[in-house]
């Protein structure tokens, strides 16, 4: 884990951060920042396991990093760093969450601030 990206200022972003920014401490950095702004936020955390890494969940496969909430909105998100792409699993998921639905990386910081300051103002 990158502990240099963990203490990050959640407000400057992805702007000038080493391009090798890991998967974990991307969503560590979207975490702070919905908190900063009043969010209540969920991310399913994987663990390893004798098979591998697994994620304990009961239904459909694919749904997404971040779950948070505020004052009745909620906002859904499938994290990526690098050339990583959303599985099928994780773009339907997105399509049936319907319009605060996003696929989020790094370099759309400015959307991510955005999206969570809005009401804040």
């Amino acid at each position: 884990m990158e502990s240099a990206n963990r203490s990050h200022d959640p407000l400057v972003g992805a702007a000038g951060m080493n391009n090798k920014l890991s998967e974990d401490a991307f969503t560590d950095m979207v975490i702070q920042l919905a908190h900063l702004y009043g969010w209540k936020v969920c991310h399913f955390r994987p663990a390893k396991t004798a098979r591998g890494y697994r994620t304990a969940l009961q239904g459909d496969k694919g749904a997404p990093d971040i779950i948070a909430a505020r004052n009745g909105r909620k906002v859904f998100a499938e994290l990526k760093v690098g050339k990583n792409k959303p599985t099928a699993d994780q773009e339907d998921w997105l399509h049936h969450l319907g319009a605060d639905a996003y696929v989020w990386y790094p370099e759309d910081w400015e959307q991510i601030v955005q999206v969570f300051s809005e009401g804040n103002e």
